[in-house]
């Protein structure tokens, strides 16, 4: 799969990085220019989704950030932060109405390994009961990422035929929320 993601911060995406977290990661992302967000993490992950490529106007659409899955088992909407390409074809998630968007993330990481991603990830935001939530599609891993991060899935990536493998975190110096 892919469980954490680093993308470009945004001046625009400053309002709701404070709700989710603190002073000093806000603070990190405008000086590094970049938002990690890993599932896992304490604090409600985000990502970034871009819904089409023109608004209505003719204007191109912008990235806005959405929170990443649920975590909560009280809330109305699927427990998982991921949806299997497979379920979405098979109309498992049909009765959230899924509105397919990209992710346009820079870099994935899954089980400590890092990697590039070129233009972004797959995605579906549905919305429930008020809550809007963006799920990362997965496919069946191929033989490189199960080689790798000994995970049999990974994310659907666009428009990319191969994986670059970092040699470590991208970030260099900046530590894991």
């Amino acid at each position: 799969m892919c469980g954490g993601v680093i993308f470009p911060y945004r001046k625009e995406y400053k309002e709701v990085l404070e709700q989710y977290y603190s002073p000093a990661d806000v603070e990190k992302f405008e000086a590094t220019g970049e938002v990690r967000s890993l599932y896992w993490q304490k604090t409600e992950p985000v990502l970034p989704v871009l819904e089409s490529e023109q608004e209505d106007d003719g204007a191109k659409a912008e990235p806005r950030l959405l929170l990443w899955g649920n975590r909560d088992k009280n809330k109305p909407l699927p427990q998982t932060g991921w949806a299997r390409l497979e379920s979405i074809e098979e109309g498992k998630w049909g009765y959230l109405k899924p509105r397919p968007v990209l992710i346009p993330v820079e870099y994935g990481v899954e089980k400590g390994k890092w990697f590039g991603i070129n233009k972004g990830i797959a995605g579906l935001v549905v919305e429930k009961a008020g809550e809007e939530r963006v799920y990362m599609l997965t496919e069946a891993a191929d033989d490189e990422f199960l080689g790798v991060t000994h995970h049999d899935r990974m994310p659907a990536l666009i428009d990319q035929d191969a994986i670059g493998w970092l040699p470590g975190d991208p970030g260099g110096t900046l530590s894991a929320i």
